[in-house]
């Protein structure tokens, strides 16, 4: 069984004063901070000169974190477009074979249309996008 090691680094008033202690450093809280742990041991790299982004350019990241997050889920609906619509469009022509034409037909006509909407998604969305950026 694997004991984890914890270690007490402070109090929650001297957190909330904006000092607290680590490894016997005090760390004031308006300087950027970030810790690593490496081998057991700690590694503190401060940070100084912090420029800011501007708006856009954090929308326009943003944005591409979103979609590529999203990447996975849309190629999975494009995937199980197919086989659903194949089904569909089998029905159909069984209910042409049994003598029901019209709901045929039908079937094929919608299962064909939805087929090529949900291939073609992908790029309306970003049309619409640049669309919205436009604006």
């Amino acid at each position: 069984m694997v004991r984890q090691k914890m270690e007490r680094v402070g109090t929650i008033k001297e957190f909330i004063r904006g000092e607290f202690t680590c490894k016997k450093t005090v760390i004031k809280r308006d300087t950027l901070c970030t810790a690593a742990t490496v081998a057991g041991g700690s590694i503190f790299l401060t940070l100084t000169g912090v420029d800011f982004a501007h708006a856009s350019a954090v929308s326009g990241a943003v944005y591409d974190k979103i979609t590529n997050a999203f990447m996975p889920l849309v190629e999975l609906v494009k995937g199980l477009s197919y086989p659903i619509a194949l089904v569909i469009m089998s029905g159909g022509a069984l209910m042409i074979m049994i003598g029901n034409k019209e709901k045929g037909y039908t079937m094929i006509q919608n299962s064909a249309i939805g087929y090529i909407l949900v291939q073609m998604m992908p790029l309306l969305m970003d049309l619409l996008v640049e669309l919205a950026k436009a604006l």
